[in-house]
């Protein structure tokens, strides 16, 4: 662990799927409340719990008032947990279920926990030009095959999903399902888009991506019946023990975010237009056209400089920590960079055009690698305080301070 904390102090990470707790809900991680059982049935509750589950209240309620929703349950583990949790709960055996291909930026669990319930899988039609759901595709799909559930499983995501017009298109009686993993931090900020005010029944997702939260899942909903069904499904089947030290994590990561989420937010899509346009001025094939993006996301064809694998190779060399992912938009693997975990400690545009000016050198061999890697661990050292978050004391192996920003 300590070569490991070492070693990451002196990178900067570039993974749009990760992201750093406050020092505040890193304490908590390991509490008391990490040794304790919680479940969801007060008749199996144990008797040393009887307190605990004021935690998962508070963060119900936190969750509720930050994403406006009616309904919030923080009992899911993760986003694959959420996504088997409300599939189970909102599709019939042999309804028409609609999702997002893999090459279109979907993610890989939602066709195969369909795929137990239903033989009619179709995919939702995209258009990678745009780099978003092709709708005139949708109206002639929903035509042919009315869905029961449309799932909006985006992992790949650089502009809001048109939320509006496909409640238009799959009529009052489907399911639309809005999976915000990659950008519950940007929602919670008040940006981005409003899935449950646009139309969407079900809002859910891991918290720890552009949301600095722990790793675990969340649900919302607006409507009474699914809320039960939801409860019905998780417990038993899905979820015993709900993992209280994360839950109290999450709720002073929401708690936080109610005070700093907005600020926090824009930063990280302003971050991440400002890496993406100084990549592109400086000739690197940045996908998005010229608003490159609206999230936390910035997609990169590394071509003809590296293949995508040798690419994340080289950055990696030079500790810059990326991804290699399929780019819709190419229609082949390349790279995916991500702007939440610089935000968080600190990082504003003036920085991003020095991370952009060490990709290319890094990607194009313009200095020795081991150059390169010295300015980024001389960047990383000057970035080490958690912001956006209330100033506490750290945990064992974290940034020594954490400011407001």
């Amino acid at each position: 662990m300590e070569h490991q904390s070492a070693y990451r102090a002196e990178c900067v990470g570039l993974v749009p799927t990760e992201n750093l707790l406050s020092p505040a809900a890193r304490g908590v991680m390991g509490s008391d409340l990490g040794h304790r059982y919680l479940f969801q049935n007060p008749q199996w509750r144990y008797v040393g719990g009887k307190h605990l589950a004021e935690v998962e209240s508070l963060a119900q309620e936190l969750a509720r008032d930050l994403f406006g929703a009616r309904h919030a349950n923080v009992r899911p583990l993760s986003g694959e947990n959420c996504t088997n949790i409300v599939i189970h709960s909102v599709l019939r055996r042999g309804g028409t279920f609609y999702h997002l291909a893999m090459e279109d930026g979907g993610h890989f669990a939602a066709r195969s926990v369909a795929a137990r319930l239903t033989d009619d899988l179709r995919l939702i039609p995209y258009d990678a030009a745009s780099a978003g759901i092709d709708l005139a595709g949708c109206a002639r799909a929903f035509r042919a095959a009315p869905p029961d559930v449309v799932y909006l499983d985006a992992s790949m995501i650089l502009f809001a999903h048109p939320v509006r017009e496909l409640r238009r298109l799959a009529g009052p009686d489907a399911v639309i399902v809005y999976d915000a993993s990659q950008v519950l931090g940007l929602l919670a900020g008040g940006i981005f888009q409003d899935p449950l005010r646009e139309g969407a029944d079900v809002l859910s997702g891991s918290t720890h991506k552009s949301l600095p939260g722990p790793q675990k899942g969340l649900i919302l909903t607006d409507r009474d019946d699914i809320a039960a069904r939801i409860e019905a499904t998780i417990f038993p089947g899905h979820v015993s023990n709900f993992h209280l030290h994360h839950v109290a994590a999450l709720a002073i990561t929401l708690a936080e975010a109610q005070e700093y989420g907005a600020a926090y937010a824009r930063q990280t899509v302003a971050n991440a237009r400002a890496l993406g346009r100084e990549l592109a001025r400086l000739g690197l094939a940045v996908q998005g056209g010229e608003r490159v993006t609206d999230s936390h996301q910035v997609w990169l064809d590394a071509s003809p400089l590296a293949t995508p694998d040798e690419a994340v190779e080289a950055l990696h060399d030079a500790n810059l920590i990326a991804n290699v992912n399929l780019i819709p938009s190419l229609r082949r693997k390349g790279l995916r960079l991500g702007t939440p975990e610089v935000t968080r400690l600190g990082m504003r545009e003036p920085e991003m055009a020095r991370l952009a000016a060490l990709v290319h050198a890094t990607l194009a061999g313009e200095e020795p690698r081991v150059q390169v890697r010295e300015r980024v661990m001389d960047l990383a050292r000057r970035f080490r305080t958690v912001h956006y978050c209330h100033p506490a004391a750290a945990a064992p192996g974290a940034p020594a301070t954490a400011e407001a920003a």
